[in-house]
């Protein structure tokens, strides 16, 4: 099942097995301040590089991270965490997340 997300249709890197994903991109402020235009006392900041994040909830995590590290055109993600969720009456998931820097 492939998914597309948001109002720019953002795509999953892969998407076998998937339940659900959430894409964000965030990035660090970098402190530019100087002389000249901090000169009131405050800071001067600028966006700093953008890390993509995909957080992928899927049924076969093997499976998952294999077919990601397959595709590689995809960008250069890379697999972060992968965490198991098992419930006391219910199918086993796992959680993958992945970052593209």
């Amino acid at each position: 099942m492939a998914i597309s997300l948001g109002r720019s249709a953002s795509s999953a890197p892969v998407g076998t097995n998937i339940i659900s994903a959430s894409y964000t991109e965030e990035c660090e402020v970098i402190d530019v301040s100087n002389r000249t235009n901090a000169s009131g006392g405050y800071k001067a900041g600028q966006a700093g590089f953008v890390t993509k994040t995909w957080e992928i909830e899927c049924h076969d995590a093997s499976a998952l991270v294999s077919s990601m590290t397959t595709i590689g055109t995809t960008g250069s993600f890379n697999v972060m965490s992968v965490t198991e969720n098992i419930s006391v009456d219910g199918a086993v998931t796992y959680s993958v997340t992945a970052k593209e820097f």
